[in-house]
């Protein structure tokens, strides 16, 4: 019966017990985030921050052919960093 409870018995349930634990936590959160609770925004925000991103080059080429695509539009339409905004007259 010692050996029924051994180290190896508790390795082989270890992946199970991390399973349940992180689903019992993400239902908590997906309730906290339903009630639009800052803990679970803030979890949000960390686990984005933290986690890799896999296509991290793709990414900023994507942004920085953006920027350009912007800038020049803006330059075609004559109005630098001012762009499209209307002007206000002031009356009286």
């Amino acid at each position: 019966m010692v050996d029924f409870f051994s180290y190896d018995f508790y390795l082989a349930l270890a992946p199970w017990f991390v399973f349940t634990g992180l689903s019992v936590i993400a239902v908590i959160l997906m309730k906290l985030a339903n009630k639009r609770r800052g803990i679970a925004i803030a979890f949000a925000v960390l686990v984005q921050m933290f986690s890799p991103d896999p296509f991290v080059e793709k990414t900023i080429a994507m942004v920085v052919s953006e920027k350009r695509a912007i800038k020049k539009q803006q330059e075609e339409d004559g109005g630098g960093k001012r762009g499209n905004k209307a002007r206000v007259k002031k009356c009286g």
